[in-house]
């Protein structure tokens, strides 16, 4: 998934700055992105409908930081804000936007890398997939899918109390799927970690239901569980 990522500060210097630690990082952690630098609140909110993520400045001159958060809360609710500022006396109104991490200037690449991990968490299965009921096309977020299993010629999507269909084999949809949330357990099945209840002596159970967990697919599963969990 590629995100668009905003950088709302009124010093170019420093945004620039900002641009280079953000774009490192994110070479680090593999995720693709495209930064975009904005000079005012103002110019901010022409482009906040396609915005994934902004650093946004509390202190920009004419719209603070605050008013632009509250007007991107509106236009763009999923969009995760990044505040930063000099001091560390509003946090209060930080949350008020719902802003995910407040950030201390100077910057530093450590505390910028630790903020992109939670945005990119964040945005875990939020991919979506056309899947079909009753000849009736979805378009359904991959986390709210529980488990995929392979049946009769194409696959089963199990949705809350629905299951839904593809033409897909189980190998093409593992390709689409957010790899970090899903994982190959059993030729038949697919299972979304977040979705698993219990994991005694080896054993996955999501909804009651008891889930094949293949022998040669054991090892692959604890790896994968275990670098889910840690990074929740």
């Amino acid at each position: 998934m590629k995100l668009i990522m905003g950088i709302c500060e009124d010093e170019p210097i420093i945004a620039e700055k900002l641009k280079i630690i953000t774009a490192e990082c994110l070479e680090e952690m593999k995720q693709e992105a495209e930064i975009r630098i904005f000079l005012s609140g103002e110019e901010l909110l022409e482009e906040a409908g396609q915005l994934d993520v902004v650093f946004l400045d509390i202190w920009l001159e004419g719209m603070n930081g605050y008013e632009a958060g509250r007007q991107i809360r509106r236009k763009n609710p999923d969009c995760r804000i990044l505040m930063e500022t000099g001091d560390s006396e509003h946090f209060e109104e930080a949350f008020e936007i719902g802003a995910l991490r407040y950030i201390r200037k100077p910057f530093e690449k450590e505390k910028i890398y630790e903020a992109l991990e939670k945005v990119i968490g964040s945005f875990l299965g939020m991919q979506k997939m056309e899947l079909y009921r009753n000849r009736n096309r979805f378009e359904i977020e991959q986390r709210r899918i529980k488990y995929i299993r392979a049946y009769n010629g194409y696959t089963e999507y199990y949705v809350g109390q629905d299951v839904f269909r593809s033409e897909l084999s189980l190998n093409e949809v593992e390709a689409e799927l957010d790899g970090r949330l899903f994982c190959k357990v059993h030729r038949q099945y697919i299972v979304n970690m977040g979705e698993i209840i219990r994991k005694p002596n080896g054993k996955i159970y999501i909804n009651g239901m008891e889930i094949p967990l293949a022998r040669r697919k054991r090892s692959e599963f604890e790896r994968a569980y275990i670098n889910y969990v840690s990074s929740k």
